[in-house]
């Protein structure tokens, strides 16, 4: 297990025991200030860390991050870096069909495509407004998504072409994405109110528009911002709810069907063991938490460095 800490600036390596749900640090790696999300190469020997800046979202103009650092996790070392200048702020990051990197660079807004081999940009793709944040790639590679924080759209790109292919509406703006297995649905959760959207990925539009009725509305100035993530058998969606410390269990067969349950302080990141347990980041809090689905219950908790936000199983 990889952990990425962003307020301590670090990373951890932990060995996991799911049969006694024990961690055993391993391994702690200083970094820039600070990283964010983390991709594992495809055949799990590197692991790709984004070097967000030592801003927060619409803040980061001052000191944007400007690299993506490779992790060798065999050995357990910083091994190289890819410079994104002059892009800034990389943030998101997922792989196409070909095994190139597209990282989004929300400060620049752009999403770089960048040859992992070489370290080097091959393109920049305009989004049409700062703010591209998350992304996602279909399961088959040709097809990204970016959602935006304060841009009323969420950006499609034809990852073959490398540009825009439809831009969808979702006002005000959109938060966390995630894609069904197949990748026949795209699963967005809103800035504001408290709700998600359902894509269908064929005609792109959007299908339903789905309240989350177990979170209470977000107060006037909180922090409103929503992860989701779905199952890898597709049957659950996993939502946090940074303001509230809280997450919600959505069955996908029934999206109205949602249960509550309270974590601790500023979850953000999820990362599924399986089809019925997930970690859960406490970035507020310094924590992980494994949650039981199916009972919507904690099963176990570890303290980390100071804000967990994503991890990587491996």
């Amino acid at each position: 297990m990889l952990v990425v800490n962003k307020l301590a600036a670090k990373l951890e390596f932990y060995r996991v025991d799911m049969g006694d749900e024990t961690r055993e640090p391993l391994a702690s790696i200083d970094m820039p200030k600070f990283p964010h999300e983390v991709l594992l190469s495809r055949d799990h020997r590197l692991a790709y860390v984004s070097i967000y800046g030592q801003g927060v979202f619409g803040k980061n103009f001052d000191h944007p991050g400007e690299e993506i650092v490779i992790i060798g996790l065999e050995t357990r070392t910083h091994i190289g870096a890819i410079s994104t200048l002059p892009y800034k702020a990389p943030h998101g990051m997922a792989f196409d069909a070909a095994g190139m990197l597209w990282v989004s660079c929300d400060v620049s807004g752009v999403i770089l495509v960048i040859d992992p081999a070489k370290r080097e940009i091959l393109k920049a793709v305009p989004t049409a407004s700062n703010g591209t944040h998350w992304i996602t790639i279909t399961p088959d590679g040709k097809k990204l998504y970016a959602s935006n924080k304060t841009y009323p759209n969420l950006v499609v790109i034809d990852t073959q072409k490398r540009e825009v292919a439809k831009q969808i509406p979702l006002a005000p703006g959109s938060e966390g994405l995630s894609l069904s297995p197949d990748g026949s649905r795209l699963y967005v959760t809103a800035q504001r109110p408290q709700q998600f959207y359902v894509v269908d990925t064929a005609s792109d539009e959007v299908i339903a528009t789905v309240p989350i009725s177990v979170f209470a509305p977000v107060e006037e100035g909180k922090n409103p911002q929503k992860r989701v993530k779905v199952s890898p058998d597709g049957k659950l969606l996993v939502i946090s709810n940074f303001s509230s410390g809280e997450i919600a269990i959505v069955d996908a067969a029934d999206l109205s069907s949602q249960r509550l349950l309270k974590v601790e302080k500023g979850p953000m990141g999820i990362s599924f063991v399986s089809g019925t347990r997930a970690y859960v980041m406490n970035h507020d809090q310094g924590s992980i938490m494994l949650v039981d689905l199916q009972a919507a219950a904690i099963l176990s908790r570890f303290e980390t460095a100071a804000g967990p936000e994503t991890m990587a199983l491996f």
